[in-house]
């Protein structure tokens, strides 16, 4: 059997582990999506760009303006919002798939990478999430192809949809007008991108400034770390090593440009608290572009060989570092506990009389509710990430229900949160009122002052519904299609 055979016949048997990949894993989609799609709703439903539908407590909760923007159209057109973005994951693999083989060389090499990208069960969690990952990866890896081919228009394109999905891609600013110095283009092209980026950026940065009184995401006040973390590190930058290789046997720029932009990256998820890193995310951010840009460099390589062990090697070693039996069976039971528990509670909330409430959980259950919605973790409020957690803060915020995370066990002791919540729940004499259940090891009791019957009805059918471990859990809902769980 040749060898372009033998890459054929190897794709086709990768197509089944994808096929079992999409079962599983497309009917996920994680609660953070609802904080970036709370803001078209609340545009369309109450007239202003703010997480809060009174507009209290303006933060830039998303990370990610390109889809708080798109959450506009379903919203505006009465759509669901989370099949909306499963199309609109759907459609932007087939793009994506398509752009890469058309770049591509050997098309026979650049369908293995993919296939073997998709194999990987964390490719097709993280597509489906809700979130930009897969566009960030697929766009930062068009951006290091089109600046090698000279492609500098593609190049300017991308960076423009790179600085509007991920700060990470902030960048760019400096280093795509690098990369055109690099290349030793004529420098009225310089000139001329340079003055474009700076148009967007003084855009994209006045206006949260003028809007929200900060320049960058209230996020990155709250993930910003005490300091670099080397463990955290040795996970993380591996990943950019290729970016070496490239340097010394493949595109002396890119690989220049590969080590310093994701060395860059690296360095600072090394010291960041990494919220929300669920099958290693933060390493797919590199990890992803990387492979897909190694793909196509090999796909026109000469003796692509041993180069394609190598990168085989380098996605399955992303696989097995984002392995764990435990953390399959939650992502693939998420979205369906999701929709019974904060889906739920933010549902009841609506049609109870609770004007605000205080939860650790800022998305789903604040994106039904369209009420005001204390996120005790700060992502969705500047008042909690400059000042913290602290009884001003509760005051102004006057929550008629407060979550505290729980387990099996009763109420986990959270001192650096839940300090502020137990004198506010005493100065209000709130008393326990039900146990909200997403799973045995993750629950919200929730405390309020008198009887709340939508909620404790909410309570009790999510303890009947989510009380099972993973396994028979998994087992009992994996019966039905993904897309039986493509609603809000």
């Amino acid at each position: 059997m040749t060898p372009p055979r033998m890459l054929t016949t190897i794709t086709a048997l990768l197509l089944l582990v994808v096929a079992a990949n999409l079962w599983i894993f497309a009917r996920f989609t994680v609660d953070d999506a609802f904080i970036t799609w709370r803001y078209g709703l609340t545009l369309i439903r109450h007239g202003i760009w703010a997480y809060n539908p009174d507009g209290f407590d303006l933060a830039q909760a998303y990370t990610n303006p390109i889809y708080a923007l798109a959450s506009i159209l379903p919203a505006g057109l009465g759509w669901d919002m989370v099949l909306t973005f499963k199309l609109i994951s759907l459609a932007l693999l087939g793009l994506l798939c398509w752009a890469f083989l058309r770049l591509a060389g050997d098309r026979a090499l650049m369908r293995f990478v993919l296939a073997l990208l998709m194999a990987v069960p964390a490719t097709v969690a993280h597509a489906f999430s809700g979130l930009e990952t897969l566009l960030y990866g697929g766009a930062l890896a068009l951006w290091f192809i089109a600046q090698e081919r000279r492609d500098w228009r593609l190049a300017l394109g991308m960076v423009a949809v790179l600085v509007l999905t991920r700060p990470e891609a902030w960048l760019l600013f400096a280093l795509h007008p690098l990369a055109l110095v690099m290349a030793r283009a004529d420098w009225a092209r310089v000139v001329r991108h340079s003055l474009a980026l700076g148009l967007l950026a003084g855009v994209y940065f006045g206006f949260h400034l003028w809007w929200f009184g900060s320049a960058l995401p209230n996020t990155y006040y709250v993930k910003a770390g005490d300091g670099f973390s080397g463990a955290q590190a040795l996970r993380i930058l591996p990943y950019a090593l290729p970016g070496l290789a490239v340097a010394l046997w493949g595109n002396r720029r890119t690989g220049l440009l590969l080590i310093a932009y994701f060395g860059a990256v690296g360095y600072s998820y090394a010291g960041s608290d990494l919220l929300m890193n669920y099958l290693q995310r933060f390493p797919f951010q590199i990890a992803l572009p990387m492979a897909l840009y190694l793909g196509w460099a090999l796909s026109h390589a000469t003796k692509p060989g041993t180069a394609t062990l190598g990168l085989t090697a380098y996605v399955l070693a992303f696989g097995w570092h984002s392995w764990s039996l435990g953390d399959h069976l939650g992502i693939a039971n998420y979205y369906p506990r999701l929709l019974t528990a904060h889906v739920a509670l933010g549902r009841a909330i609506a049609d109870s009389e609770i004007e605000a409430f205080a939860l650790q959980d800022a998305g789903a259950p604040a994106f039904h509710a369209d009420r005001r919605a204390l996120d005790t973790i700060g992502l969705a409020s500047a008042l909690v990430a400059r000042e913290g957690l602290g009884p001003e803060v509760l005051r102004q915020y006057n929550p008629a229900l407060v979550g505290f995370l729980a387990d099996a066990e009763g109420i986990v002791d959270r001192p650096d949160r839940h300090a502020a919540l137990w004198s506010y729940v005493e100065e209000q004499g709130f008393t326990p009122l039900c146990t909200l259940v997403w799973a045995p090891h993750y629950q919200l009791a929730l405390y309020t002052a008198g009887p709340q019957p939508e909620v404790e009805a909410t309570c009790a059918r999510s303890a009947e519904a989510n009380g099972a471990y993973e396994l028979p859990f998994a087992l009992a809902q994996l019966r039905r299609p993904p897309w039986a769980y493509w609603h809000e």
